[in-house]
């Protein structure tokens, strides 16, 4: 057995998207060279099963080996590991560097047993758990040169290229540079801005036949090259690539230009290292200015010709764990007893899950995108319009793969595309925990992280209503988004009214409590009609009755659920569009 510890904080340690991607990438071809060598060798490979997955590489490999050549096969696979990333380290910073514990690889090897495999492999866990507590630190001797910003853990380095533009001027370590130069030549994704404004493009890609929207686009493409401003985007998988050069650049590099406050003079020049007085920031403050139009024209022309709403400012991470995989692997069932041919099997169903995952998000119905997909471990980004959705479809692709695997607990969390994407990740994991945490798991959180710091957690079984076992928490959210009734108007000022009343509405009859609640909705609802006021008041009251009600809590704790679940609604009223 032999693993990649750190994984996780290797890879979440990420100032962009293509930071997140490299990162990830690295692991599953470090991973896949220490797979490659199992193959090679006489080998039975268990997890997983081939070194050409395309997605699901585990960070952990596990085979079987001719008796009394384990341990010359862990060495040669952790040796491999550990050249290939010096051969990355000399290919993107041209140079040899120190990088203590990256990799960090650690191996175990099992002789055989009395039990056979099951007792092989129930020792090889512990064996590892044990070996993952021993730490080796090699002397490491360096100038003082400030400590990297993103793994502060590492010393800082020289950039790779004398040719950085002045925000790409960070201080990082030799492994960060790998991730970061890796990033840009290889495995990029969109960036948050990228991701939050796909279905406002899309929209504008689909309506590139009429003039007005034509003229527009030509003018934001114009202004963005005028102003030196651009920078090499990339296309979301599920857009389809157009036709025409000024429709090629909305896909591929105008996420962030669609957003009239981007177009900050002030900003632009700071990053840009452009003067930020005197003439030339005169002039360069009045090309700005048009871009800044052109994007408020854009917006305009799409509202009031096509009544497509501007880009939302939010943008979700999912991510997502199976429940006790750890136990699933070691445990036997009513068919068979554990063995390699089991576990064989369960790591094809794990690549068949992340492979399913994988193309639901690229879907143009959801257009997102994977950070990395192992079957029992999931990171991705999704607009805010289609998060839900893509929450759902990922979670449903685990029993349609295969009825066996253990359930899934997932979270949502919304952030702004301005957030900085590290503590955004950071909590995205307290939130899967709160999930994890629900007795019997299998559940779902759904959060949201402003601008301005202000953050709600929701945590509810991923079916809130025994009764209606097909509707999940997701399908209940639905309806405060925008696509549910989309001219309703929800104010903050429901939330105000339900803390001050929230003891007295859980002591009243539940006939009396929905009807309370419904007319709460309705006196902070605004629609064109009395109709669609009553219509949304009476479905939202319906959807946050059953999301507010925990199953046996006290209650305080279901006050609690209402509130939160309530500040849930309001912002996704607010912004998923």
């Amino acid at each position: 057995m032999v693993a990649l510890s750190g994984v996780q904080r290797f890879i979440e340690e990420s100032r962009t998207t293509s930071d997140l991607r490299a990162g990830s990438r690295i692991i599953a071809e470090l991973t896949a060279q220490a797979v490659s060598v199992c193959e090679a060798s006489k080998a039975e490979l268990v997890f997983p099963t081939s070194a050409r997955e395309e997605v699901g590489m585990p960070n952990r490999v596990v085979a079987l080996a001719p008796a009394g050549q384990g341990t010359a096969l862990a060495r040669k696979a952790s040796e491999r590991v550990r050249e290939c990333w010096q051969d990355w380290l000399r290919r993107f910073l041209g140079r040899d560097e120190d990088t203590p514990g990256m990799p960090a690889v650690t191996w175990v090897v099992v002789p055989p047993r009395e039990g056979g495999y099951p007792e092989q492999w129930r020792e090889a866990q512990r064996r590892l758990v044990a070996r993952k507590q021993v730490r080796d630190f090699a002397a490491l001797e360096v100038r003082s040169a400030g400590l990297c910003q993103l793994s502060p853990r590492w010393p800082a380095t020289r950039p790779p290229r004398q040719n950085l533009r002045p925000f790409e001027r960070d201080t990082l370590s030799a492994a960060n540079w790998v991730k970061r130069e890796r990033g840009r030549h290889h495995s990029g994704i969109a960036s948050t801005y990228g991701i939050a404004s796909a279905p406002f493009r899309a929209a504008v890609l689909e309506q590139m036949g009429c003039p007005r929207v034509s003229t527009v686009v030509d003018d934001l493409r114009e202004a963005v090259k005028e102003a030196g401003v651009g920078i090499p985007g990339r296309p979301l998988p599920g857009m389809a690539k157009p036709r025409g050069e000024a429709a090629q650049w909305l896909w591929r590099d105008g996420g962030q230009w669609v957003y009239p406050d981007s177009w900050s003079a002030e900003s632009l020049a700071r990053q840009l290292g452009k003067p930020t007085s005197g003439a030339e920031f005169t002039d360069f403050r009045d090309v700005v200015a048009l871009g800044r139009m052109a994007a408020a024209n854009l917006q305009k022309v799409m509202e009031e010709k096509f009544q497509v709403a501007p880009p939302a400012s939010y943008l979700a991470v999912l991510a997502q764990d199976l429940d006790d995989m750890g136990s699933h692997l070691s445990r036997k069932t009513k068919k068979e007893n554990l063995s390699r041919k089991r576990h064989a099997e369960i790591s094809d169903q794990l690549r068949r899950v992340a492979e399913k995952q994988t193309s639901l998000l690229r879907d143009p119905a959801q257009l997102g995108v994977e950070v990395y997909a192992g079957g029992d471990d999931l990171l991705a980004f999704l607009p805010a319009a289609t998060a839900l959705a893509g929450a759902r479809a990922c979670k449903k692709a685990v029993t349609e793969v295969s009825a066996d695997l253990p359930d899934a607990s997932s979270a949502l969390l919304f952030f702004h595309r301005r957030y900085p994407l590290r503590l955004a990740l950071a909590a995205s994991r307290a939130a899967l925990a709160a999930a994890k945490s629900v007795p019997g798991k299998h559940a779902l959180a759904v959060g949201y992280l402003r601008r301005s710091g202000t953050q709600e957690t929701y945590v509810r079984k991923w079916v809130p209503d025994p009764s209606n076992p097909e509707m999940l928490v997701c399908d209940y959210l639905s309806d405060f988004t925008r696509s549910g009734m989309q001219t309703a108007r929800l104010s903050p000022g429901l939330l105000r009214d339900l803390e001050r009343d929230a003891p007295a509405l859980f002591g009243l009859s539940p006939d009396t409590f929905a009807a309370e609640l419904q007319r709460l909705i309705y006196r902070h609802t605004s629609a064109p009609t009395d109709h669609q006021r009553k219509e949304f008041a009476l479905r939202a009251a319906d959807r946050l009755r059953i999301l507010g009600l925990s199953d046996g809590a006290s209650p305080t704790k279901s006050e609690q659920t209402l509130i939160a679940a309530a500040r849930v609604g309001v912002f996704l009223r607010q912004e998923c569009r």
